[in-house]
């Protein structure tokens, strides 16, 4: 019996500790330094420059996996209509207009405070999606620090957001009898010739982040 409650007692601790990483969501480091600002000028640790021991900035409440979901979900399909391509109308089908697609790669340094500042597009797309791109670094949650030996360091990261080919917002014309494409579409398709996988994002801080 005793072996059965002491189970028991530890299995609730386990599902409050998960309740309440959960709960933290993104703002699960807010309060890890309160009042933190970090005005000092210090080394700060480049990707390629990364030295045994380094501890990388931790994204809230998931870490890597949970920083690239937090990307995609907050673009989703809502960023600027950039048109790469467009298909010609047939007798059945109405034009399909696409968005461009790429990934601009932004470089940040997240500084002893956990805070991503200084976003610099490395490599661009267009000047519409580099734009995006870094107002969305601008806006990041805060980051568990990285760390080296113990002591808090600023860690320079390269961040890659996708922009899927995904087709934009049309409006059908054409409509002989009822039987054409008559109606309007108002919202973007979901369709999308991008698979999205986490391979296209990179394999880890180091490459490409």
């Amino acid at each position: 019996m005793n072996r059965i409650v002491k189970y028991l007692v530890m299995l609730l601790l386990v599902l409050l500790h998960c309740n309440g990483a959960l709960g933290a969501g993104h703002n699960e480091f807010a309060n890890l330094y309160p009042d933190c600002e970090d005005n000092e000028p210090s080394k700060i640790y480049e990707p390629k420059e990364w030295p045994k021991g380094l501890r990388t900035p931790v994204f809230a409440n998931g870490g890597d996996i949970e920083f690239l979901r937090y990307i995609y979900d907050e673009f989703g399909k809502d960023y600027p209509d950039v048109v790469d391509s467009t298909t010609a109308a047939t007798e059945t089908e109405p034009e399909k207009v696409y968005r461009a697609k790429g990934v601009v790669m932004v470089h940040i340094t997240v500084d002893r405070c956990g805070k991503a500042v200084n976003p610099v597009v490395v490599e661009g797309v267009n000047d519409a999606y580099d734009k995006a791109a870094l107002k969305l670094m601008e806006n990041l949650p805060l980051f568990k620090p990285g760390a080296l030996d113990g002591v808090r360091v600023k860690v320079g990261m390269l961040v890659p957001v996708k922009f899927s080919r995904s087709h934009l917002p049309t409006k059908y014309e054409w409509d002989t009898g009822g039987d054409g494409w008559s109606g309007g579409d108002d919202s973007s398709d979901s369709g999308s010739d991008d698979s999205g996988s986490s391979d296209d994002w990179g394999s880890g801080w180091g490459d490409p982040w």
